[in-house]
């Protein structure tokens, strides 16, 4: 969700200064989106290859794709996110997304990403990301990302729960073929993550999530999120959370909310912002809809 906020910060008016420009294009989950942003330890979906691609090798579907639109500041993003799973062992992901102001001005990026489970309970991923801006300034990016998720189950009879535990590397890399003084913002994030099996019908998730932000230093700080699912019979989840920083344009403050639907296949996610009508993040939401396999 960093991406996310520093992104808003620069379409309202950039709060960084000319000289340490951060660029990027927003995370387009709605589940993040309704969890107060949190990424490192979302459970398994088809966009974790823009929230921890170690994540998918702890879901029971070999393969997820899906596609969301989501509004940030009066702007939209498209895109389109999936994986696939070799022998429950490899994951291969992909994802594309669009940020747009008009029709001849939307920041473009592709993301791909292999996670590789090491056990029953440890997962690594390296992610890779190409970016093209095209907003007042030109420029292409790459970069990189490293990532791993830990899951601990707990069993006392017929009573389960499980401990996720999740950490990510993101923006490593630079502009190429741009002004100097654009950079990727380069933040380490960590988070954890309990999911408490009440019975077969009824499940609570409550996660948290810190994040560092490393450069550029107009961009430096912490922010972190908070989060809470329940789960009714894995066919409707209902979400909500809270992300709150250091008080500058680029971490603001919101509250938010979600919910999904699982039928067959299908799954509909949504996530909606309530924040300051000042903030970035006034009335951001996003939807998604997924197929599973």
């Amino acid at each position: 969700m960093k991406r996310l906020i520093i992104l808003a910060a620069w379409l309202v008016g950039g709060a960084l200064p000319a000289a340490a420009q951060s660029y990027t294009i927003a995370n387009p989950d709605a589940r993040t989106l309704g969890m107060g942003g949190i990424e490192t330890v979302t459970s398994a979906d088809a966009y974790a290859v823009f929230d921890n691609p170690s994540a998918g090798l702890f879901g029971r579907q070999k393969a997820q794709a899906a596609t969301s639109f989501f509004t940030l500041a009066d702007k939209t993003t498209y895109s389109a996110a999936g994986y696939y799973k070799f022998n429950m062992q490899h994951l291969l992901a992909g994802g594309w997304r669009t940020f747009g102001f008009a029709d001849r001005h939307k920041d473009k990026s592709v993301s791909l990403a292999y996670a590789y489970r090491l056990n029953g309970t440890v997962a690594l991923g390296l992610t890779a990301d190409y970016a093209r801006f095209v907003r007042e300034r030109i420029g292409n990016a790459l970069s990189a990302g490293l990532s791993v998720q830990a899951v601990v189950p707990f069993e006392r009879g017929d009573d389960y729960s499980a401990l996720r535990l999740g950490a990510k590397l993101t923006g490593i890399g630079g502009f190429m073929n741009g002004p100097s003084e654009m950079k990727l913002p380069v933040a380490f994030a960590a988070g954890a993550a309990y999911d408490w099996f009440l019975s077969d019908a009824h499940a609570l998730t409550f996660a948290g999530e810190c994040r560092y932000t490393f450069s550029p230093s107009a961009a430096r700080g912490v922010e972190g999120g908070i989060g809470v699912e329940y789960s009714l019979m894995q066919l409707l989840q209902f979400r909500m959370g809270y992300h709150g920083g250091e008080s500058r344009l680029c971490y603001p403050d919101y509250f938010s909310l979600g919910v999904g639907v699982r039928f067959m296949h299908l799954c509909f996610d949504a996530g909606y912002t309530v924040a300051k009508k000042a903030s970035p993040m006034h009335n951001a939401y996003s939807l998604t809809i997924g197929l599973d396999f």
